[in-house]
């Protein structure tokens, strides 16, 4: 150590072994010491502090606080903050709420003198023929009235929550974009007879991005393992609980797993992008135009009479 300092010379039979820029940058330090029964001075001054001990338990001190630096290193890290809450998309939940309560009477009896239902539900055969827009359209018709119902509470609730963390914009782009992949997805992986329709693909696509996109923003903040895995257990819990049917064969069990895994990989990329603390307002409701602005160009295709 420099004794040609602010702090003056060094008492006779004293040793410097740590210096800091206050008393508490050294405060764990000299606990350290004081626990091994080192004995220890601190002095303070205006340029800081100096932890002082004996010159014969210099060598014994410096072990110390280099052995306690090494497992002050391995501390767990602080519980990372929560996410600031960027919209309670209460207005988005609504205008989804809206849409589907409008698109059930014209999918049941059709509206023009068009037959929407069999011009927007996803068949398998049909998407891999080309018809890729049915994976939207799809989305939108509803079975019966508690089909429609179910989707709307749990669509409404899962929406809300996502728009908590990601903005209503981007939870609502990311929950089209899940469940038309899932769709398309599910249409090469089943029968080509298979025929699907309901939100409910959408709906556990934002599950599976707010599984995986909260625990990626746990995993770039270190977050110890447990709290990692957490989101990752809940989501599990939840899929196997409302997506996985009762057995009477009304459930796409299929069409849910897929909604959930392309959600998974979307709310993955989002993280690792950083897109919802990238986006401002302008930009979340450019998604969110974006979003219904996609489901109207696809039902404008599907109604579109072809040549």
């Amino acid at each position: 150590m420099n004794q040609a300092d602010s702090f003056g010379p060094l008492p006779p039979g004293h040793v410097e072994v740590l210096r800091g820029r206050s008393r508490r940058a050294v405060r764990d330090s000299a606990l350290a010491l004081q626990a091994r029964g080192i004995q220890h001075s601190v002095q303070v001054n205006g340029a800081g502090a100096r932890v002082l001990v004996l010159a014969h338990d210099a060598p014994g001190a410096s072990a110390e606080l280099v052995d306690f630096a090494a497992e002050a290193a391995t501390w767990g890290h602080p519980s990372p903050p929560p996410p600031p809450i960027r919209s309670k998309g209460v207005v988005a939940a609504l205008s989804f709420g809206l849409l589907c309560v409008l698109f059930f009477p014209i999918g049941q009896k059709g509206a023009f003198g068009l037959n929407w239902w069999d011009e927007g539900l996803m068949s398998a055969a049909q998407v891999r023929t080309g018809e890729v827009w049915r994976a939207v359209t799809a989305l939108t018709l509803h079975v019966d009235a508690q089909h429609l119902v179910g989707n709307l509470v749990f669509g409404s609730l899962f929406g809300i929550l996502a728009a908590q963390s990601l903005g209503a914009g981007l939870a609502w782009f990311c929950t089209l974009a899940a469940g038309a992949l899932g769709n398309f997805t599910e249409s090469y992986l089943t029968s080509p007879t298979h025929t699907a329709v309901g939100a409910s693909t959408a709906i556990f696509g934002t599950l599976g991005v707010m599984v995986t996109s909260e625990w990626a923003r746990r995993g770039k903040a270190r977050a110890p393992w447990v709290r990692r895995v957490a989101p990752l257990f809940g989501g599990a819990v939840l899929f196997g609980w409302l997506g996985a049917g009762d057995g009477s064969g009304r459930v796409d069990v299929l069409a849910h797993a897929t909604g959930f895994t392309a959600g998974a990989l979307i709310g993955v990329a989002v993280s690792r992008l950083d897109l919802a603390e990238r986006l401002g307002s302008r930009a979340q409701a450019g998604l969110a135009a974006a979003t219904f602005s996609i489901i109207a160009l696809a039902w404008t295709v599907a109604l579109w009479p072809m040549p």
